[in-house]
């Protein structure tokens, strides 16, 4: 389930979402962004109701080395249409303010 975490500013707001959503569902795993400043907060006192909750606490990781499809990169990048060199010079947005 999506916490939502990057729609809170306090780290109170992120414990309580997770906990109620985890009430109505019984259970879960819970989806968080670990650079999101009130998520980082909230993780220590989010764990102990966690486990004071009786839930089970896991770390995820992959079996092995992850890949990517290259027909998915190739179809990303077109996707992206970002340019990977801009001719454009930068004298047109750049200015020297030193007076030189």
């Amino acid at each position: 389930m999506d916490s939502f975490d990057f729609k809170m500013r306090k780290p109170e707001q992120v414990i309580a979402s997770v906990m109620a959503k985890l009430k109505k569902h019984g259970k879960g795993i819970v989806l968080m962004h670990d650079f999101q400043q009130a998520t980082s907060h909230a993780v220590p006192e989010l764990l102990q109701q966690l486990k004071a909750g009786g839930y089970k606490i896991v770390h995820v990781k992959t079996k092995g080395m992850l890949t990517t499809l290259p027909q998915y990169d190739e179809a990303l990048l077109k996707e992206q249409k970002l340019p990977t060199l801009n001719t454009k010079p930068t004298s047109s947005v750049v200015r020297d303010i030193s007076g030189n």
